[in-house]
């Protein structure tokens, strides 16, 4: 192969590897509704730090997404409302950090043995969110979230089709 074809094949495969780039996504805190009237159980807040943790990293397991560090920014994160509650407010600590997307997990307990957990993921530049994916997991435990956000990850959010190519 001449030098100029070996070139010109090497090119198109570095634009290809660039264009399959992980998407950069900022994965912010579990946010929790709780209408169960059972009050806080013991271990909730380490729950919510571990789900979110799980979260981020089963999105990059999948060579779709590459979690931006918001670590500089938890200061600035624990005072936004709620992502219900403040329209765009969360997207401009994501642009702070350099994602692409952001995404906005919660989880509406309504009892021990029945969550809905919802993934919402919003594209930053437009402010428009391109997909949601919600499951109900069974169970107010470790186990649960973890079983929840894999399902949701790996078998619900490549079927959405702003999502798919990511």
């Amino acid at each position: 192969m001449s030098p100029s074809k070996l070139a010109a094949v090497l090119a198109c495969l570095g634009s290809t590897a660039a264009a399959q780039a992980p998407a950069r996504i900022a994965v912010f805190p579990f946010d929790i509704l709780d209408t169960s009237g059972e009050g806080v159980r013991p271990g909730q807040a380490d729950r919510i730090t571990t789900a979110t943790t799980m979260l981020a990293n089963t999105l990059k397991s999948t060579g779709r997404y590459d979690p931006v560090d918001l670590a500089r920014f938890a200061k600035e994160i624990a005072g936004l409302q709620r992502p219900d509650e403040c329209g765009q407010c969360w997207a401009a600590v994501a642009k702070k950090a350099g994602a692409q997307y952001e995404v906005l997990p919660s989880v509406h307990k309504v009892s021990t043995l029945i969550t809905l957990m919802t993934l919402w993921f919003a594209d930053v530049n437009t402010m428009h969110y391109v997909a949601r994916v919600e499951g109900q997991i069974r169970g107010d435990t470790d186990e649960a979230y973890a079983r929840g956000i894999t399902f949701l990850v790996t078998q619900e959010l490549g079927k959405q089709p702003s999502m798919a190519a990511h």
